[in-house]
């Protein structure tokens, strides 16, 4: 590389300004250099925010000299000498950023006693309200669909841990903003209680080092940092990253070990995740498809560069693949396994990062639910077959709304009797069922068109057990056997004339329930208690539907429907 201006300097490709802090003011001033990147990978462009950065670092540097004649608010000297107090900033700095390390843990045990302690009191907020939909940005909604799927897979630990790291990116985003609007009011009255009776240009200078240096803490817990207890931070190596000539203590982030692959890669994540099997089954399928795309790379994963994963990202795209199911299913993946090869030193970078979908969904091609006269059809070829899959799972759907997942994995216990009312209890199977996520778990009355169709005689002569399959392996790691009969299913109503590519065989059953319950009127939070459906509203935390208003709303689904009522949703 061409020698380059001076105050400049290259690190990973990028360029940064790096500029002496003047021997007069750096004591002041809190260090001896300043390191600022410059956001580029690009020369030119660098050397034209170098000259920015330079005047902007100058101007500090002048206004510090020129605030040594303290004076108060009013502009009147005080008799307080402002260079003995600023060489104190430093070190309240310091002290600052480890009460602020040590608040966060301390939070987060205390969050993570409650939370385990009390789940109930969890789930509905108390502890500090949940991430939900609007938290996130539209470069983040990766995030929010892998809590969502945390929240599936029901294990509270990393839920938790997941809710922590997502609280502590809001404070760091909120002080990243406060840092760029000048906004240090919250700063500026800790310095004054710091130092009492301080000018305000003193304390303004104090309150920047103070937002700096607990955001420079803050993003060490952030990225997982090698010491969390901020041993660096106490000896006064908290700076460290900003000076390229002190001794690095990190370790190194790529092992010199044997190169892992994909297929390592991916064992290990699934036994430290304990993902669902439905998760697993698809996950597979996704590596395989990206191992065949890679070739000889799959074999170590750190030869696996962006432009790989961009590649087959087009790929897809070519495919014809939906935009959702590339960004959630296919580089989902791919996100979540390089993540988790970086943060076990596995690899240094995660390739797939930034990579997204730009494609949006075309007129057209959104999915339907089925007509009145479509479900009514559907119905009376039910009510004529023979296996009670055939028979009951479409009168369960369109009696309920469920996905066809839910009701397929039913056993006799599930339908009881329950403050009056004949009731089925959608839950995970005990031999290793599972739902979608935590709202999907509900009781529901039973419709009574099902009841004069004779269900409850069919769950009598069942027994208490699976009630549309022989049995299941039990292993939650392989797909449950009402998958097939959902599948088999999807695959008879195909054959019976339901062609429409644009109306899924078993779930255009669940799009129908949704819109004939806004036709009869009944609520949006009713006809989503019944489904299962998440309620994102701040106001859904507290609302709990009975079984009361739900029988009484499910009386006004006509069952079968109308025939000629056409509902496509």
């Amino acid at each position: 590389m061409a020698k380059l201006p001076e105050r400049m300097m290259a690190r990973s490709g990028t360029f940064y300004c790096r500029i002496w802090v003047p021997t007069d003011i750096a004591p002041i001033y809190g260090r001896k250099i300043v390191v600022r990147s410059l956001r580029t990978k690009d020369l030119k462009t660098a050397k034209s925010r170098l000259a920015r950065k330079s005047v902007e670092l100058d101007n500090q540097f002048d206004e510090i000299r020129a605030d040594q004649v303290a004076v108060d608010d009013h502009g009147a000297a005080v008799p307080q000498d402002s260079r003995t107090i600023r060489t104190r900033f430093s070190e309240i700095a310091r002290e600052h950023a480890i009460t602020a390390s040590d608040r966060e843990f301390v939070r987060r045990a205390e969050f993570f006693n409650q939370a385990t302690a009390e789940p109930a009191r969890f789930w509905r907020g108390e502890f500090g309200p949940l991430p939900a939909p609007a938290d996130f940005g539209h470069e983040e909604q990766d995030a929010y669909t892998y809590f969502d799927h945390l929240v599936a897979e029901g294990d509270l630990e990393k839920i938790v841990a997941f809710i922590n790291r997502f609280r502590l990116s809001k404070r760091i985003k909120i002080l990243q903003g406060m840092r760029a609007t000048g906004n240090l009011a919250e700063f500026v009255a800790t310095a004054k209680d710091r130092i009492p009776g301080m000018n305000r240009p003193d304390a303004i200078a104090l309150g920047r080092l103070l937002l700096q240096d607990e955001l420079d803490a803050l993003r060490a817990i952030a990225e997982g940092q090698p010491d969390p207890s901020l041993g660096d931070l106490r000896a006064g190596n908290f700076r460290q990253v900003e000076n390229p000539e002190a001794p690095s203590r990190s370790l190194p982030t790529v092992p010199t070990a044997k190169p892992i692959s994909l297929d390592e890669l991916f064992e290990r994540w699934e036994a430290e995740t304990d993902p669902s099997a439905s998760t697993l089954s698809s996950w597979r399928g996704i590596m395989r498809d990206l191992k065949s795309f890679v070739g000889d790379k799959a074999d170590d994963i750190t030869r696996i560069a962006a432009e790989d994963i961009v590649g087959w990202k087009d790929k897809l795209v070519k495919a014809n693949k939906a935009a959702a199911t590339i960004s959630r299913g296919y580089l989902g993946c791919a996100r979540a396994l390089f993540r988790f090869a970086v943060a076990n030193r596995l690899a240094a970078s995660d390739p797939s990062q930034g990579i997204k979908v730009a494609r949006k969904t075309k007129a057209g091609k959104k999915m339907l639910g089925y007509s009145g006269e479509e479900v009514a059809r559907l119905l009376d070829l039910a009510s004529n077959a023979s296996d009670p899959w055939k028979k009951w799972l479409p009168w369960l759907a369109a009696a309920t709304g469920s996905r066809i997942g839910e009701v397929a994995q039913l056993h006799g216990s599930h339908v009881f009797k329950e403050d009056g009312y004949q009731v089925v209890k959608i839950m995970p199977a005990s031999d290793a069922g599972s739902l979608k996520n935590a709202e999907s778990e509900r009781t529901v009355p039973i419709h009574p068109a099902l009841l004069t169709a004779g269900f409850l005689e069919f769950v009598a002569e069942k027994g208490q057990g699976p009630l549309f399959y022989g049995r299941s392996s039990g292993d939650p790691k392989r797909k449950h056997a009402s998958k097939g009969v959902a599948n088999r299913l999807a695959s008879w109503i195909r054959k019976n004339g339901f062609s429409d590519p644009r109306k899924a065989p078993n779930h255009a059953l669940r799009h129908w329930f949704k819109t004939e319950a806004s036709r009869v009127g009944i609520s949006d939070s009713v006809a989503d208690a019944i489904q299962g459906h998440t309620d994102s509203s701040s106001s859904g935390v507290y609302r709990h539907i009975g079984l009361a208003l739900m029988a009484s709303a499910l009386e006004k689904i006509e069952l079968p429907p109308r025939r000629g009522v056409s509902l496509d949703a």
